[in-house]
């Protein structure tokens, strides 16, 4: 049951960083303007966060 449930809030996260990068993009291409506003690292380091809990099969259990 425990992969399951990983593999569900594996998939939700992956949804949340698709739908946060296809706005990031949206915006970009929208504005002339480039600001930063953090999400680029904040994503960029959740990516990196993950990839290092797939890649090392040790996964965070969250209560």
């Amino acid at each position: 049951m425990g992969r399951l449930r990983q593999f569900f809030r594996l998939s939700a996260l992956r949804d949340d960083f698709e739908t946060r990068l296809l706005a990031q993009e949206y915006r970009a291409l929208l504005l002339d303007d480039h600001f930063d506003d953090g999400t680029h690292k904040e994503l960029q380091s959740k990516c990196s966060e993950l990839s290092t809990e797939i890649c090392s099969r040790h996964y965070r259990h969250r209560h």
